[in-house]
């Protein structure tokens, strides 16, 4: 049932961010898809040199001992680190769901982390190699952040991407992300590889 919704997320998706990104990611256990829209896209604000963004993510883990989802709705601003080439930085706050169904409980979740996010494109390689990038994204939630039962929220990615074909690019990473309990302040709600495809429009 999980996996129809989430397809049709994903397609739907791809209409409704028009020229702004769509992608989905697995792993043995995890499913994830994704998508962001940035104000390049927009024509008043492209006099700015800051870049705007909102994005999206929904993560389903299926695992022997508990089933769990994420939701994540985000905003951020966007811009060139000055002096280093090819370096953005984005600073900015997410809005975090989750809800943990264990065999013994149901847990759910809230939190409104701060986020930073780097990405690093590098220059244009010889012998025609296609235009590759790394990206790393860490969110903190502290007790004032947190809402309900929750106690804090921690999340870090890194991650590289290659774009193989034109508005098509691969990636792979790895996240940690760890949702602080009242009866578990260090609960890890993921933690692994995966492996994806994002769409650029």
């Amino acid at each position: 049932m999980f996996k129809k919704i989430a397809i049709t997320t994903l397609l739907s998706t791809g209409l409704l961010l028009a020229e702004s990104s769509a992608g989905i990611n697995i792993n043995e256990t995890d499913l994830e898809i994704e998508g962001t829209i940035d104000s390049r896209n927009l024509a008043s604000m492209q006099t700015s040199s800051t870049i705007f963004q909102v994005d999206f993510n929904l993560i389903n883990i299926e695992e022997d001992d508990f089933d769990a989802k994420l939701v994540g709705i985000g905003f951020g601003a966007t811009n060139q680190l000055e002096g280093v080439e090819g370096v953005e930085l984005t600073f900015g706050t997410k809005f975090i769901w989750s809800n943990v169904d264990t065999n013994e409980d149901d847990d759910g979740f809230k939190a409104l982390p701060l986020m930073a996010k780097l990405r690093y494109s590098f220059p244009p390689l010889m012998f025609n190699i296609p235009p590759v990038a790394l990206e790393a994204k860490v969110l903190y939630a502290p007790g004032a952040l947190s809402f309900g039962d929750a106690e804090s929220y921690r999340e870090f990615r890194a991650s590289a991407d290659m774009e193989m074909i034109e508005n098509v690019r691969i990636y792979g990473g790895y996240r940690n992300i760890n949702t602080g309990f009242a009866l578990d302040d260090s609960f890890t709600f993921n933690n692994g590889f995966f492996g994806g495809i994002k769409f650029i429009y």
